[in-house]
């Protein structure tokens, strides 16, 4: 499955230097009402390590910690929960009121956010290292992973479009790692975040992320209210840790729809039988629309168990109208199988003139009960979403 994650790595190997506009404000989260804090508090990295920032050299490099996927929310009170925000993790460097933008992969961004430039003014500090998020807001004051491919260029599978200047980006703060000649990676998240607050002066450059004390099932049903890609727990003594780590953990919002199967890619390496099924909605005129394909999901028994459908039906007609954008060679089928996708959002195709597209589809299942022609892109305005 293509995750946020996997895209930003493909999209930093094909980055351009573009320029932009000033963001417009976020709508802000409803307030979630605080609970009293718990003396409670379970076994974490920061227990047998001292919670004081140590005088050091500023590091040239921080690889960022990465947070590890579970299904579902939770509460709880030794974690802080955050929005997470759907764009390009950037670590950013500030030294002599200059900015370094580097990405996870240890790419260089500065040049591509123009418009960043100007962070070190917002930042009350000398030398910094702050850990955050590159995002293109939509009109709701969301984060929009379509808006940055937008301003990218980029699309799944590595193509390139045309970049758009005019989409605006910010950078959401939400960890401190370094100040003023000491590092903080040792101390505790919630002190780091409390200062990394008192350093910030938000406005359309920068902002800061905050978070939720305990309550994460109900911030996880107010980010899914909103339309946004999920959230975050972090313990709240959990101390920096350059590498995937528990203590940091990342629960997605899904969505799902049926979509037709109008074809099948070869391939790739040592799977059999095909790579992934081609998937449509009819439009309003009754015409089948591609909307991308789903590769994921398949067990050896089931891609066995639908191959043997797809070749029944194959045919040499093109069932979609428009353009189909796949990588590899694709085998058309009769639109007659219906499959139940999972996704986690739409987005733009890689073409001017292709249309929306399902982003990290996976495949759930046929549906014999489903006529093909109700899978419409009407499901686009009122996608159904799941825990």
């Amino acid at each position: 499955m293509k995750t946020a994650e996997v895209a930003e790595d493909a999209e930093e190997n094909n980055r351009k230097t573009s320029s932009a506009h000033v963001a417009p404000p976020v709508s802000p989260l409803p307030t979630v009402k605080k609970k009293p804090k718990s003396s409670a508090s379970s076994t974490s990295s920061a227990v047998l390590i001292s919670s004081g920032p140590v005088k050091r050299p500023m590091p040239p490099a921080i690889h960022p910690m990465l947070a590890t996927s579970v299904d579902e929310p939770f509460d709880g009170p030794d974690w802080l929960f955050e929005i997470k925000w759907d764009g390009y993790r950037a670590v950013a460097f500030f030294e002599n009121g200059k900015l370094r933008l580097v990405s996870r992969n240890q790419n260089e961004l500065t040049q591509r956010y123009p418009e960043l430039k100007d962070l070190p003014k917002f930042v009350h500090a000398k030398t910094a290292i702050l850990d955050g998020e590159v995002v293109a807001l939509d009109e709701q004051g969301r984060a929009s992973f379509s808006l940055m491919q937008q301003r990218t260029g980029f699309r799944p599978g590595g193509r390139r479009g045309a970049t758009n200047a005019d989409v605006p980006v910010l950078y959401y703060a939400f960890d401190l790692l370094y100040l003023d000649g000491y590092d903080w990676r040792k101390v505790p998240l919630e002190e780091r975040k409390k200062k990394l607050a008192s350093l910030l002066d938000t406005g359309d450059a920068v902002r800061y992320s905050d978070h939720y004390e305990e309550q994460g099932k109900a911030l996880f049903e107010m980010a899914r209210a909103k339309g946004l890609e999920g959230i975050l727990a972090k313990r709240r003594d959990s101390i920096y840790q350059e590498r995937r780590s528990a203590e940091w953990l990342k629960i997605k919002i899904r969505h799902q729809l049926e979509a037709v199967i109008g074809g099948y890619t070869e391939p790739e390496g040592s799977r059999a039988h095909f790579g992934s099924i081609v998937l449509g909605l009819y439009d309003k005129q009754g015409r089948l629309i591609h909307v991308g394909q789903a590769g994921s999901g398949f067990n050896q028994k089931s891609l066995a168990e639908i191959w043997k459908m797809l070749k029944k039906r194959e045919t040499k007609q093109n069932p979609f109208y428009g353009e189909v954008e796949a990588l590899r060679k694709v085998y058309w089928v009769k639109p007659e199988l219906v499959a139940q996708i999972e996704y986690a959002e739409w987005t733009d195709g890689a073409s001017k003139g292709s249309g929306p597209k399902l982003r990290a589809p996976v495949f759930l299942g046929l549906r014999d009960d489903k006529d093909p022609k109700d899978c419409t892109l009407d499901q686009e305005q009122k996608p159904r979403t799941e825990n």
